[in-house]
């Protein structure tokens, strides 16, 4: 696995590559359509501002002992965006407009405020307690939490833009390292999205080799699910895939069946229960 260290200076490269990227788009290529359905394009940079201040806030006052709920954010361990995903969306629409004609400049300002407070944390720092709605949260953790949002909207702007777009593959490891764990946004229990309970469990198996690994069951009952690292006999589904799609499946981007007929994941066992998957991993 790529070194915390080596995943905070990819993030802080990243993040300058895309404010170079914004920065050369035509003015009308902000008012497209981005693949979030409810947010054009300077919605999702409003979002990415928005993220980028609450995460630099919740650090900051975690190096300072402090870890409870901000003024109207649910207790740590409570929210999930099946319950949040319509506020998040507004919140980033309104936060577009108020936020008009200015919004490259202030996401520079916010995302160089974010990076540098979070690749100078000490390794002192990174194991502190920081507030976050799915979980108390190590400082550390926020590199990976802010890539992956970072490279799933950046996906979201320039899929539409450049059909074909792939996920930027430097934020893969920390996308790997956020589904093997099961602290907040980013982790398969951030992913699943309940619905009515089922008799029969169904076990999906995933094999991702490269170009980092993840392999693991993922058992869904269809109000709960529970994930088995290692696990013995057959599984219902078997999925073959990269990182990128997987990453992209259990982010909500890309349904099952789709990637099923493009070839990417390969997969054995019942069709239909594979098609079932995007049914309950939405991601947000």
């Amino acid at each position: 696995m790529v070194p915390w260290e080596a995943r905070a200076k990819l993030l802080q490269s990243e993040s300058q590559k895309f404010l170079r990227y914004l920065s050369d788009l035509p003015d009308d290529s902000w008012h497209r359509q981005s693949a979030c359905d409810l947010w054009r394009v300077e919605d999702v940079v409003a979002h990415l501002i928005g993220n980028a201040e609450f995460y630099a806030s919740t650090v900051e006052r975690g190096l300072k002992g402090d870890n409870h709920p901000p003024e109207g954010r649910p207790t740590a361990g409570t929210g999930h965006p099946s319950s949040g995903a319509s506020s998040v969306a507004q919140g980033a629409i309104a936060n577009r407009e108020r936020l008009s004609g200015h919004l490259l400049e202030i996401l520079e300002d916010q995302s160089n405020h974010l990076v540098q407070l979070l690749v100078k944390l000490s390794p002192e720092d990174r194991v502190l307690p920081c507030y976050h709605p799915g979980s108390l949260v190590p400082a550390g953790n926020f590199v990976d939490l802010r890539f992956k949002e970072l490279a799933l909207h950046q996906w979201d702007i320039r899929s539409t833009l450049e059909p074909g777009t792939g996920l930027v593959s430097d934020s893969l490891p920390s996308m790997v390292v956020l589904m093997n764990e099961s602290l907040a946004s980013g982790s398969i229990r951030w992913a699943f999205w309940p619905g009515p309970a089922i008799e029969q469990p169904v076990q999906y198996r995933f094999d991702v080799s490269e170009p980092f690994p993840f392999r693991g069951d993922i058992v869904v009952g269809g109000d709960r699910f529970h994930f088995e690292q290692s696990s013995v006999g057959d599984a219902d589904v078997n999925f073959s895939c990269d990182t990128e799609t997987l990453a992209l499946m259990m982010s909500g981007r890309l349904e099952t069946s789709c990637a099923i007929s493009n070839g990417s994941p390969e997969m054995e066992g019942d069709g239909n229960l594979a098609e079932k998957f995007s049914q309950w991993f939405k991601g947000i």
